[in-house]
């Protein structure tokens, strides 16, 4: 039996390649619509990733959304999407030298740049279902932080989770949005080395897709956040963020720690004071004006000042 010819066996093979190469095409043309949309016009685009993803190369990027009340800002030196043809609801993104700012928000305003960062982002029905970045040696300067912080690691992630009110009646309202934050050896101002890790839960009667949505009667509920170092937990607090009526947010919660005197001191801007850590967490109240005011509880005069463990390691310096 005579065998075909060597190019004919390929015609199969050549097919299949040149059928995926339209179809990979075609996700491509979509990936550079939806960055087309997106960008400035005249930001440089190159697309690849032929034949297993698909590749966008950007040069520097500037990125505003202004809403009525916040600004958000994204400055990078180059951009790199990366995403799997058919999922078209993910993407892995890397930025080179980010920059991030916030402003409009009263006592909210905050600026973030990294030498690099990655981000992912996943969508679902419209909504995100997961958006997380990390930040390399980040450096944060914050209107509610007295001093600026920096962090070997900081690490972001967001999803929403968007419901209704179901009755005028509820006693609470559905959260909207989460949000988790951790940074490791994270350093205000002059102080030590510590760990962070955070939980809010944004409230709202309605999706958020505005400020001012969220503004209308809605809060954020710090589940908690906790500090501590290699010695273990310093501080923790948790508490409610609500907006005053002059769009001030307002704190309300408690605070739990082994250092009271040095977490007192640091939340009332006040120089560090040298302490050991207390046997049991010390508990008392804080009340604050984001980026304005905080009041924490006082001692109560003449109390006897809490016990210390024998042979207790020293606080940390916290800023």
């Amino acid at each position: 039996m005579t065998r075909p010819p060597l190019w004919l066996t390929l015609v199969p093979l050549l097919l299949g390649i040149a059928g995926w190469y339209l179809a990979w095409s075609q996700w491509r043309d979509r990936l550079e619509t939806a960055l087309l949309a997106l960008l400035p016009a005249g930001t440089p685009i190159a697309l690849g990733g032929f034949p297993y993803r698909l590749e966008a190369r950007t040069g520097p990027v500037q990125l505003e959304r202004a809403g009525e009340a916040v600004t958000a800002r994204l400055a990078a030196e180059a951009m790199v999407v990366n995403r799997q043809p058919w999922r078209v609801d993910r993407q892995v993104i890397n930025l080179a030298a980010p920059r991030i700012a916030l402003t409009g928000l009263r006592g909210a305003t905050l600026g973030l740049e990294a030498p690099s960062a990655q981000a992912s982002l996943r969508f679902d029905s419209g909504w995100i279902a997961r958006a997380s970045a990390v930040f390399e040696a980040a450096r944060l300067r914050a209107e509610f932080l007295p001093v600026p912080a920096r962090a070997e690691r900081l690490e972001v992630h967001v999803r929403e989770t968007p419901a209704n009110v179901v009755s005028d009646q509820s006693a609470t309202l559905p959260v909207q949005a989460q949000l988790i934050l951790s940074a490791v050896a994270l350093r205000f101002g002059e102080g030590e080395a510590v760990s962070l890790s955070a939980a809010l839960d944004l409230t709202a009667r309605a999706p958020v897709r505005r400020v001012a949505t969220w503004q209308a009667g809605g809060t954020a509920e710090l589940r908690e956040l906790v500090i501590a170092d290699r010695e273990g937990e310093v501080v923790r607090v948790s508490g409610t963020f609500s907006p005053g009526a002059d769009r001030r947010l307002l704190f309300a919660g408690s605070v739990e720690t082994v250092c009271p005197a040095s977490v007192r001191a640091a939340l009332l801007g006040s120089p560090p004071v040298s302490e050991k850590r207390t046997r049991k967490p010390v508990r008392f109240a804080l009340t604050a004006v984001l980026g304005e005011l905080a009041e924490p509880e006082a001692p109560v005069p003449g109390a006897v000042a809490p016990p210390v463990r024998a042979q207790a390691p020293d606080c940390p310096r916290l800023r």
